[in-house]
């Protein structure tokens, strides 16, 4: 299961990498946003670790600067969350689904409220959860 949780949580991190990159680069708003939320919203709602004592929602943070310092596309990174999101339907409870769109909205508004580029990418999100 541990497996299934780091690959979700990746997904995530490119999710939103995806919405923080989409105007061009990923401000540092935007990045200490991610970490915050990290931080006060999905590691108290995920208790599991992996082999390594590393807490499974910390795989979020590892997903989004992997994708950031590679320089993934923000349709590609929002391409792999779309194929995470395909391969573990059974993970995206409504729960997970509405913390995830609260999260992705405050990546969004983080620096300077939502560009056009990002609004376009909330609303992928929002038809992919239907």
């Amino acid at each position: 299961m541990n497996e299934r949780k780091e690959a979700l949580y990746t997904g995530l991190g490119h999710l939103f990498y995806s919405i923080a990159a989409s105007d061009g680069r990923v401000s540092p708003e935007e990045s200490a946003k991610l970490k915050k939320l990290v931080r006060s919203q999905w590691m108290p709602a995920e208790s599991g670790q992996d082999e390594a004592g590393t807490d499974l929602a910390y795989y979020i943070e590892i997903g989004f600067d992997h994708a950031n310092d590679a320089g993934l596309d923000p349709d590609k990174a929002f391409g792999r969350f779309r194929d995470t999101h395909a391969r573990l339907p059974e993970l995206f409870d409504p729960s997970t689904r509405h913390m995830v769109m609260r999260s992705a909205q405050a990546v969004a508004d983080a620096f300077g409220g939502k560009s056009q580029q990002e609004r376009r990418i909330l609303e992928q999100l929002k038809e992919l959860f239907l």
